[in-house]
């Protein structure tokens, strides 16, 4: 039920704000990003004090709900007689609608709706969740604070946490994780939104934003992550209301240029704190910004690029501190993605190969020759397609298997194959048709575009699941395919080309490999508990089992040895299922960086009554007998392949 406020809050936001816009679309945007900065602002404020806890949080929310009804009530009563008029225009020019157009946003409809069907059915399971997008969250609330904590998996601590705030919100107010695969589904309906807003700004008519609203609901990555807590849906959005709001600018000139800075340096902000990749997606952006300004402004150029910077530190200023004081750097610990090595071939090597991860087709040949002909290109640049230095994966490959046309497909390495197509082919009707040149930005834009995967090519690893790091590129450049589209001078060919992209997405809709809905293991009929081992389905069994253990020895502290495989999420789910008594789960004997926050007074006297120790492949932990920590010796009491447990 409390659930509730969250969204009242921004629905409130939305009718303050929408009062003296013409476009609900913006209004929309706009809203969106106040609401992300809120929830960014009352976590932090609420951790200092250590208040992050059901009262608390509902408190924040309500008082925060009552302040925007009043405000709202008290406007409304001076306006009252302003607004059905504008209701009125509204219903009119939704009237106008042509047919074609209902069916292609039913389409969209039909897709967004089964994938927020699935997002709250099934529960949050793909590896990264259960590694630490979900763990962190747990953590947090049992800790009532989101500073820095001891574990063995470090990225549960330095990753950018903008979606994670959400969800911690979202499981405090409802009790569980139903709602976490929300926050990536909304942000798949603000991004669909969103690229309509800036295909209308590039110059589009009706039809050309329907397009791009087309095209990115069809993406076949995007379609798999809506559903999950990854967090590449939610940069993607705020990437787009950076795009939107810069065209914005543009399309203002002189007028607005202080707010319109302010909610740049919002929402670039925002997609920062969301995640690391952004700063790949939001620098091209912010280079034209910068020109732009430089042009219109000269000298005092400065003073909007001064908001913009300010604004983005002070939204992401915590988070960097946090990182500071621990790793001695804001942006956390170095993974080694990075490029050791630079320069034009190397770029060249990249981009084929991060074009590859998009290609697959189920046909061996086609494969085999495009893996082939890429090997080739490379003797000619001179450089090892599997040189470590530039690959993070051990081998290059190009996909392959049915998986690549949505049989069984996963949020992990998803190819984005006809919307590659689609690319190549409206980037060169660009090139042939001088009149769609001359519109609006649209060349400005598709060069900023293309030099955010240009950039990520440049600097970052290929790895086998690039691809889902790509989503916000694929988002991004649906504007200008929407726009590309609708000046085709046969527009049967347009509609043909959209109709395919809306039937070629229902394999990725309805057979999503970790939360399918036609199969015999589709999620209607699995229980919700066996959803969470969708990846690791052996270890249910094993985990079901230690919990039950140390239930009956009414152990209630528990400390984790994880190893290299922190594959912890489900341990919390199953103990809270089985036992909902108030216990606590910490990391013990860490061999990392965060070994020194176990001083902290919190975890300084925790003292286990029983200890998980992860003894997969992937942690590298041998099997023992006993286990020391703080001059206690634990002995294994319970045992099975892939976990130990030990008792004082």
């Amino acid at each position: 039920m409390f659930i509730i406020l969250p969204f009242i809050s921004l629905i409130f936001i939305f009718l303050l704000i929408n009062k003296n816009r013409n476009d609900w679309r913006d209004s929309l945007i706009l809203t969106s990003t106040y609401w992300g900065v809120l929830i960014a602002a009352s976590t932090e404020i609420l951790s200092i004090f250590k208040l992050i806890a059901f009262g608390w949080i509902l408190a924040t929310w309500g008082l925060t709900c009552i302040v925007l009804i009043y405000i709202w009530f008290r406007l409304n009563l001076k306006n009252t007689k302003t607004l059905k008029p504008n209701i009125s225009s509204q219903l009119i020019k939704n009237i106008q609608i042509p047919s074609f157009v209902k069916l292609l946003l039913s389409g969209v409809g039909f897709i967004v709706g089964t994938i927020g069907l699935i997002a709250i059915i099934a529960p949050p399971n793909n590896w990264d969740s259960m590694d630490y997008h979900m763990s962190r969250v747990v953590h947090w609330i049992q800790n009532h604070s989101i500073a820095h904590y001891p574990t063995n998996y470090t990225p549960q601590l330095y990753q950018n946490p903008w979606s994670e705030f959400v969800i911690l919100h979202f499981q405090i107010l409802s009790g569980g994780d139903y709602f976490a695969n929300l926050v990536q589904w909304f942000s798949m309906i603000g991004c669909i939104i969103g690229v309509s807003l800036i295909a209308k700004q590039l110059g589009a008519d009706l039809k050309g934003q329907v397009f791009s609203a087309v095209v990115t609901a069809t993406i076949p990555m995007g379609i798999l992550q809506a559903s999950s807590t990854q967090n590449d849906y939610v940069v993607a959005f705020w990437v787009v209301c950076l795009a939107y709001y810069l065209l914005s600018t543009i399309k203002a000139a002189k007028s607005d240029i202080w707010t319109n800075s302010f909610n740049i340096g919002t929402s670039t902000g925002l997609a920062i704190l969301s995640k690391g990749t952004a700063y790949f997606y939001v620098f091209p952006f912010l280079i034209w910004f910068g020109f732009y300004q430089i042009k219109r402004l000269r000298w005092q150029a400065w003073k909007p690029a001064l908001i913009v910077g300010s604004i983005s530190l002070l939204v992401n200023i915590s988070h960097y501190l946090r990182n500071y004081n621990l790793f001695a750097s804001p942006l956390g610990e170095p993974g080694g993605y990075r490029n050791e090595v630079l320069g034009i071939n190397i770029l060249i090597s990249n981009i084929l190969k991060n074009i590859a991860l998009h290609i697959g087709t189920p046909i061996g040949l086609w494969n085999g020759i495009a893996n082939k002909l890429i090997q080739i290109i490379h003797v000619f640049i001179r450089v090892d397609i599997n040189d470590p230095r530039i690959t993070f994966s051990k081998t290059f490959f190009v996909p392959g298997g049915w998986a690549t046309l949505g049989i069984t497909g996963n949020e992990n390495s998803a190819g984005n194959l006809v919307h590659v197509a689609l690319i190549m082919i409206c980037i060169i009707s660009l090139l042939a048709r001088k009149s769609i040149r001359k519109e609006n930005y649209i060349f400005a834009y598709l060069i900023a575009t293309i030099s955010t995967f240009l950039i990520f090519c440049y600097l970052v690893k290929w790895q086998a699941w690039n691809s889902r790091l790509h989503l916000p590129f694929f988002v991004l450049i649906s504007p200008f395919l929407g726009v590309v589209l609708s000046k085709l001078k046969n527009q049967k060919i347009a509609i043909f080309i959209v109709t395919c992209l809306l039937i070629s997405s229902l394999p990725w809709v309805f057979f999503n490999r970790y939360r399918p809905i036609i199969d015999s293991n589709n999620i209607f009929q699995t229980p919700r508990i066996e959803q969470y081992f969708s990846n690791r389905p052996y270890l249910k069994t094993t985990y079901t089992g230690a919990v039950e253990f140390l239930n009956s020895k009414k152990c209630s502290n528990i400390g984790l040895l994880m190893g290299n495989d922190p594959w912890e999420y489900p341990l919390w789910v199953l103990w809270r299922q089985k036992n909902p008594e108030v216990m606590k789960i910490q990391h013990i004997n860490i061999n990392n960086i965060s070994a020194i926050l176990e001083k902290e007074d919190f975890y300084k006297d925790f003292e286990p009554c029983g200890i998980i120790s992860m003894e997969t492949k992937k942690s590298k932990q041998k099997k023992a007998q006993e286990v020391n920590f703080k001059g206690t010796t634990y002995v294994r009491a319970w045992d099975s392949p892939d976990i130990g447990i030990f008792i004082k």
